[in-house]
């Protein structure tokens, strides 16, 4: 089960989103070499990164070679980060991929049986884990430029951050707990299985196809892409008739997932309006035991949906828990953006929302239990 609740919240931070221009990362990387040699101030260097939007995902090894000619945790270097952060849906530049042939149908076919299985059998036998799950929430409400000034929305901005220990077990609910609905920002839930067998169920009546290999820390991974179209789709959303109040739930087989967005002081008398998009994204496959390293999912904004974007990233990666090591989610980002009525400058309501979020400190629920007596210990 995936959810996704968004609620509005303050600022800190920003930059003129609106005004970004479409570059790939060797232009990115072209325009800071220029504004380095320039010596331009801090500000001014955030703000043309800001001004960017990737054509490319910007990947960690070109991130790390770019953030070592920043400052570390200047403006400039936070800006390049979110610039990263907003590319982490798109495929690298070319490139950065290996220089391998497409495997033929039936290795495709084998790799996608061996993921089924993985999805089917491992998943659902995972311990139950502790695990602290830290968000940055980022939104585009507007802010003050100078105090007691008009407030102006100039893109995305970090509002908040948090730390809290989820269980994996509840995070395989289908619905959010009451404490998570009662709190603000953007709230996910369900990376650790189900949204995984959703896809997995939807695509059989959908399409997957290869894409391209890919480098995942340092071996090959197998992506492919997926599409599943309205009629054959689980995704719900509801639309509660007010300004970015939309609540999205994506309900599959074997789990439920999805995204939305919700304010805050929403009244609990509107009837919902229900609609159910198609959906696409990409798989990160281990080729060879089908294990899952990398999901999207990406709503189709169209047929008069009422978002232009709705995407959810998953990474996972080996996490040592005790004697083993498990596959768990590390790291996921989603990214919501509602259709901006024609009043939206007026109103203080976010018409777009960003959540980094990481998963660290794994551990095993469990107890031991030691009994004690006040017979003497024999000499």
């Amino acid at each position: 089960m995936r959810q996704l609740i968004l609620l509005g919240l303050l600022t800190v931070m920003a930059f003129p989103a609106w005004a970004a221009k479409r570059v790939t990362v060797a232009q990115l990387e072209q325009a800071l070499a220029t504004i380095s040699a320039e010596h331009k101030p801090d500000v001014e260097i955030a703000r043309q990164i800001a001004s960017m939007k990737l054509s490319e995902r910007l990947t960690e090894p070109t991130l790390g070679r770019l953030k070592a000619h920043l400052d570390s945790g200047s403006q400039a270097a936070l800006a390049l980060q979110l610039l990263a952060d907003q590319s982490a849906f798109l495929y690298p530049p070319p490139s950065e991929l290996p220089d391998a042939s497409a495997p033929d149908d039936a290795t495709q076919q084998r790799m996608l049986e061996a993921t089924r299985n993985y999805v089917a059998r491992t998943l659902p036998r995972l311990p139950n884990f502790l695990a602290t799950r830290s968000i940055r929430r980022y939104d585009d409400s507007p802010r003050e430029l100078k105090k007691s000034g008009w407030p102006v929305r100039l893109g995305l901005h970090l509002v908040d951050t948090s730390n809290r220990q989820i269980s994996v077990w509840d995070e395989r609910g289908s619905l959010p707990s009451a404490v998570w609905q009662e709190q603000s920002g953007l709230i996910s839930n369900g990376e650790f299985g189900s949204t995984l067998g959703m896809i997995l169920a939807d695509t059989g009546q959908g399409k997957v196809t290869w894409s391209h290999w890919e480098q995942i820390a340092g071996d090959p991974a197998a992506v492919f892409q997926y599409s599943v179209p309205r009629s054959a789709s689980n995704y719900e959303v509801i639309d509660y008739q007010q300004p970015v109040a939309e609540y999205a739930n994506l309900t599959g087989r074997q789990g439920v997932a999805g995204i939305g967005a919700q304010l805050s002081g929403r009244s609990s008398n509107i009837s919902p309006t229900i609609t159910k998009p198609g959906y696409h994204g990409s798989l990160w496959l281990d080729p060879a035991t089908g294990t899952i390293l990398r999901i999207t999912i990406e709503a189709d904004a169209k047929g008069g949906a009422p978002f232009q974007r709705a995407s959810i990233l998953v990474e996972y990666g080996p996490v040592q828990i005790g004697d083993s090591r498990f596959m768990c989610p590390v790291r996921s980002v989603a990214l919501y953006e509602a259709i901006a009525p024609a009043q939206a400058n007026l109103s203080d309501a976010p018409t777009e929302w960003l959540n980094i979020i990481l998963f660290t400190g794994y551990h095993r629920f469990g107890s031991t239990i030691k009994i004690l007596t006040d017979k003497p210990v024999p000499k």
